[in-house]
């Protein structure tokens, strides 16, 4: 009896504690969408990949108003402990230069759905200045 209260201590412990860095992932997450957002003009893309096995991905792209990319970020992983680090090699592309034609990784897929976001964002915008 005295292993099965430890066992269930100790399950309920990892279980609160997969709770809280969840939460610090999500504040995380949120305080990065927020930095990124707080431009004065251009658009952002947020485009998100979830796997039942494998690692997931989330991007966050910024263009200017020419749809050229000046911020761009991406977390990928299994764990809470994944973290957004910059994407150096897509800084001053055209947002059509930086799509994956044939996505094959979880990153792949979650760029290119920031990609059409932004576009979406976009030709939106176009929509009111015409209309």
């Amino acid at each position: 009896m005295q292993s099965f209260t430890l066992f269930m201590a100790a399950f309920v412990g990892l279980w609160l504690l997969q709770i809280l860095f969840t939460v610090w992932q999500a504040k995380h997450y949120r305080r990065q969408l927020q930095m990124m957002g707080n431009r004065e003009s251009g658009y952002l893309g947020v485009g998100v990949h979830r796997r039942r096995l494998g690692p997931g991905a989330v991007v966050i792209l910024v263009t200017d108003s020419e749809g050229r990319v000046t911020d761009g970020k991406m977390m990928a992983g299994m764990t809470v402990w994944a973290r957004f680090r910059r994407i150096p090699e897509l800084m001053g592309k055209r947002l059509e230069d930086c799509r994956v034609e044939a996505p094959t990784t979880a990153k792949h897929f979650a760029l290119n759905m920031a990609i059409d976001k932004i576009n979406e964002e976009r030709a939106g915008q176009m929509m009111k200045q015409c209309g």
